[in-house]
């Protein structure tokens, strides 16, 4: 039973939809199934959960053989990262579904269930060539979405999401075929594990290249300043269930990929170069930041904030101390919860007036406290207010920085002004002040709107106020891969 659990975890949406696609079922009995099969998935990701040991290292771990010649496997496991990361997954799947429950295209909702199973295979897959072709699987999915149930510029958005993401993708594979192929000549048989690649040693040139065809792809997806081209017009164009799993989920994959893959095979590489990656990340933390300003959309500002806190969780991951990476793992888990609240709160503000550009809104809290609320909240859970989840996040971020050197914890805590600054700016304009055009007769919160959103604001109030409940979880991981790391390299 339990060796069977993740491939249970991962295949149950595709096989929703497969079935559903065969028995050709109408979008009322397709939302039904798609719903039901969130929830069993939900069920067991929180079975596994409570099976799992913090202190125990891989779990759950399924092995067998693929393409045996060529050492390909279908290798999967669960560790702490990847089992915050299948947390929040199987968490917002179901809230999304509520958004979505009088969506009648029934291609809205096969994507969705695709990109369920591709996304929770990549978190899983200990496989490289399983973890390049669940990476691969969840692009079409998103590209559909935006490029055909989009707004705006959403063909031409969709292609430049598509053209970026595949030379990521693409260099990742080079790399991962290089590694197999220095596998067998060196040991004469092939392997795709990356328990197996990380013993194998390059000269510093070689490693660098290899590195770099793994941080490509990951750089991409976070995006890191000077790759972050798509992200704003994808942000834009995107349905509101596709924009929430490219903030809350999909980015944060970059993030997961250096850090189960950067520090297990190039750990080197990471420490003796991490100091540039870090001034990248604080170049597009102050950046998008200040971009977020002058934004007219509110999409598009909080696309900005979240590639301004992403740099910031990129920051905390190469600062490689107790401190950083605690934050920074904890900053995955609360950013995911804020981004998701505040996208779908922009999506029900959609809904309501048509338009998301800020001076055609205002007013909206004397017509609509319940949603007033809930909209500030989240969008001071993103900007890091004491109470949420994000403030104890950025701060333990901020301490890491500051461990690391003086200079960089200053520029690292200009993050919480910033964002301060962006956040208030726009809760004046868009809930406060005369009532605009577009706003009037606006519309209060629903039951089943308030149901989507509670989830999510119980879970940020309870990771500020409550952060002992939580780190100690997954505290045993962050120590143990530090002082593994350390070893490896001689020290940090």
């Amino acid at each position: 039973m339990e060796s069977l659990l993740l491939s249970a975890i991962i295949f149950i949406p595709f096989f929703t939809a497969l079935i559903a696609s065969i028995l050709r079922l109408s979008y009322t009995k397709l939302r039904s199934f798609s719903i039901a099969s969130s929830l069993i998935v939900f069920g067991l990701v929180l079975f596994l959960a409570m099976q799992y040991d913090p202190h125990g290292g891989m779990q759950f771990v399924r092995t067998v053989d693929w393409i045996k010649n060529y050492g390909i496997s279908y290798h999967l496991g669960v560790d702490t990262l990847s089992l915050v990361l299948l947390l929040l997954v199987s968490l917002l799947m179901p809230l999304l579904y509520l958004y979505m429950w009088h969506e009648n295209r029934k291609g809205y909702w096969y994507n969705m269930l695709l990109l369920q199973s591709g996304i929770t295979g990549t978190i899983l897959s200990l496989d490289l060539i399983l973890f390049y072709l669940f990476w691969e699987m969840m692009l079409l999915p998103i590209y559909i979405m935006i490029g055909r149930y989009g707004n705006g510029k959403r063909q031409y958005n969709a292609n430049k999401l598509l053209l970026m993401t595949m030379l990521g993708s693409m260099s990742m594979l080079f790399s991962i075929l290089y590694l197999g192929y220095t596998h067998f000549e060196v040991n004469g048989f092939w392997t795709y594990s990356f328990e197996d690649l990380s013993v194998l040693t390059f000269t510093p040139s070689i490693a660098i290249w290899v590195a770099s065809g793994f941080l490509l792809a990951f750089a991409i997806k976070i995006p890191l300043f000077g790759f972050h081209t798509w992200m704003a017009p994808a942000y834009g164009s995107s349905p509101t269930p596709a924009v929430v799993i490219l903030s809350a989920i999909m980015a944060k994959l970059g993030i997961y990929g250096i850090w189960r893959f950067g520090y297990t095979l190039f750990e080197e590489i990471l420490v003796r170069y991490s100091y540039h990656i870090i001034i990248l990340a604080l170049i597009g933390l102050v950046y998008y930041a200040i971009v977020a300003i002058t934004q007219s959309s509110l999409r598009r500002m909080f696309a900005y904030a979240s590639g301004s806190h992403l740099s910031l969780i990129t920051l905390g991951l190469f600062f490689a101390n107790i401190y950083s990476w605690g934050g920074s793992l904890y900053f995955i888990i609360t950013h995911a919860l804020a981004s998701a609240g505040i996208f779908l709160m922009i999506g029900l503000l959609y809904k309501r007036t048509n338009t998301i550009r800020i001076k055609d809104l205002g007013g909206i809290a004397s017509q609509a406290p319940l949603f007033a609320v809930f909209f500030t909240f989240f969008a001071l859970s993103i900007a890091g207010v004491p109470g949420t989840g994000g403030f104890v996040a950025e701060l333990l971020i901020i301490i890491g920085a500051f461990k690391y050197d003086l200079w960089i914890g200053i520029a690292t805590a200009s993050t919480m002004l910033l964002a301060m600054l962006y956040t208030f700016w726009m809760l004046q304009r868009t809930l406060f002040g005369a009532v605009g055009l577009a706003t009037q007769g606006f519309k209060d919160l629903s039951k089943k709107e308030i149901v989507m959103l509670l989830p999510l604001t119980i879970l940020l109030l309870i990771t500020g106020i409550a952060p002992s409940l939580f780190i100690p979880f997954i505290e045993p991981w962050i120590t143990i891969t530090l002082e593994t790391i350390s070893q490896n390299i001689g020290g940090l």
